[in-house]
């Protein structure tokens, strides 16, 4: 979407789905969509279905995101629970709310290891391809013209290890099943932007070293049979106390990715606080380095097509029980609003790195 579109999409004021009400305030300072529209950049959240009946959640959305991700209401076990049984109510919902506040959404995810059982159980390579087509045509038709983006393949690889994961599609398959998939959803919609999603790839480890380059081997491997990739998914779940971030080893990978001509989108971006007795040096305030960081070197290196924090406001998240912090007060990742709906440092990490675009 060229500047002039985007921003003639943009409405005067902006509207919440609750109970027919159209809610608008005005918050302290613009909230970051404000900024993100400004630049035409994609800057988005994973919504949960119950954040769009929600006033508060709901604004803070429509005030700082143009485009969202439902976090599970597109994935096989939401959308096909039982053999060529489909059920889209929620995702409708999600594209409605979407297309009510003129945002984008990017579509997660046709292809991850989590399938139901009925999946797994498959023995036969020819019934789990034709199982595998019928899934993806199905749903990625039913979003066309709505969903403009998709994680194709998420995490293809093991979480912390640079081997491919040894799924039901893999097994039966081969590796060829990445392929596979991206070539399926292309035939459904021509235009969607296909993208492959994985973990750790922005993380300082000779693992996670490791890790992109299988996924710099896999993508040439892609590019060089002509199957329909246009960008590469870093997550960026970040565990400050156990993770760094590597500008070096990120900006390399980021770079080598531009020059195959296949962009980048930071996918799930948040962090944990459940190691900081790790790290004592680490304060509230460095959430911004860390968002701000990972932001500026794909956007310097790569050709950043957009981001996405995996969450608006804590208040809203599950728990996350990796491990107890030294004092017991953390429970959620970290967004961009704390479980008061304040601001957290990451938000103005995230409005300096695109502010800095």
């Amino acid at each position: 979407m060229n500047r002039r579109r985007f921003l003639a999409s943009v409405p005067l004021a902006l509207s919440c789905f609750h109970a027919g009400a159209v809610l608008a305030r005005t918050p302290a300072k613009p909230g970051l969509r404000a900024i993100a529209d400004s630049k035409s950049f994609r800057f988005g959240s994973a919504v949960d279905l119950q954040n769009i009946s929600d006033p508060a959640a709901c604004e803070l959305y429509v005030d700082n995101v143009n485009s969202i991700t439902p976090r599970n209401e597109l994935k096989w076990k939401a959308t096909e629970k039982s053999p060529g049984v489909f059920s889209f109510g929620g995702a409708d919902r999600m594209v409605a709310f979407a297309r009510k506040n003129n945002m984008r959404v990017y579509g997660h995810t046709l292809i991850w290891y989590r399938v139901p059982d009925w999946v797994s159980e498959i023995t036969d390579a020819r019934a789990l391809r034709a199982v595998m087509n019928r899934h993806i045509k199905q749903v990625v038709a039913r979003y066309k013209g709505s969903i403009d983006a998709w994680d194709v393949v998420n995490e293809p690889l093991e979480y912390d290890a640079p081997d491919l994961r040894n799924c039901v599609f893999r097994r039966l398959l081969g590796d060829d099943y990445i392929r596979m998939s991206f070539d399926m959803a292309h035939e459904t919609n021509p235009g969607a932007t296909l993208v492959l999603n994985e973990t750790h790839l922005e993380k300082k480890s000779a693992t996670f070293e490791q890790k992109r380059g299988h996924i710099l081997k896999i993508v040439e491997d892609l590019v060089a049979r002509k199957t329909p990739i246009n960008a590469v998914g870093l997550q960026a779940h970040f565990r400050p106390g156990l993770d760094r971030i590597d500008p070096e080893g990120m900006g390399r990978f980021c770079a080598a990715l531009k020059d195959m001509g296949i962009g980048v989108y930071i996918t799930e971006l948040d962090a944990s606080c459940q190691f900081l007795k790790h790290d004592q040096g680490f304060t509230p305030a460095a959430y911004a380095d860390v968002f701000r960081d990972v932001i500026t070197v794909a956007a310097e290196h790569g050709d950043l097509k957009g981001v996405t924090v995996w969450g608006m406001s804590e208040k809203y998240g599950e728990s996350d029980e990796t491990e107890t912090d030294a004092d017991g007060a953390c429970t959620k990742r970290i967004n961009l609003y704390d479980d008061n709906n304040a601001p957290r440092s990451s938000a103005d990490g995230v409005r300096q790195a695109i502010e800095a675009m």
